[in-house]
């Protein structure tokens, strides 16, 4: 009989084991979820001043030195590239004339000669958009990617006839949107 006893009091508590150990395997209550979340960036940063110098009229001067573009935001952006002209002079998308000029920019990786820049890069007052051809050379101002660096290369027209001859400075303006 003791032994019977002392089986059903083994089988109790293993029993009584078994439960309370199934007890501390359930599932936490209540469960959680980490959500993450990150803000849009858009941002660009140029490099600058740059200078042509002292030129003729009627003159066509590359620059020897780009302007490193840099996609400083988080995702991929969309450049549109303007300018503003200087108290004397008005911008033209044909040939230069009397107080007039023609700057052109172009996404190249390194110097581009005078004939590669087209009318595709000629720089108006208004927003232009990069694209595939918009101020394209070997590069684009199209989806650069997070961190990417373009470089922008400009060609100034200067004027046939002018009676400004003080250093004139001309903004050239790079907005970024998100591609």
């Amino acid at each position: 009989m003791t032994r019977t006893m002392n089986l059903g009091l083994t089988v109790v508590l293993c029993g009584l084991v078994t439960i309370l150990m199934a007890a501390n395997v359930q599932a936490a209550n209540p469960a959680t979820i980490n959500v993450t979340v990150t803000i849009q960036s858009l941002s660009v940063a140029a490099s600058g001043p740059l200078a042509f110098g002292v030129v003729t009229v009627s003159s066509t001067t590359v620059l020897d030195d780009s302007s490193h573009v840099a996609n400083d935001g988080n995702v991929a952006e969309t450049y549109a590239i303007k300018l503003t002209n200087p108290g004397g002079w008005t911008a033209t998308a044909n040939a230069p004339g009397s107080e007039t000029y023609r700057l052109s920019a172009q996404f190249n990786a390194s110097k581009p000669t005078a004939v590669s820049f087209d009318a595709d890069n000629d720089l108006t007052t208004s927003d232009q958009t990069c694209s595939v051809t918009i101020f394209a050379g070997d590069q684009t101002g199209l989806s650069v990617a997070a961190s990417a660096v373009r470089y922008l290369w400009l060609k100034f027209e200067a004027p046939t006839s002018t009676a400004v001859t003080t250093e004139q400075t001309i903004v050239v303006t790079i907005t970024a949107s998100a591609a």
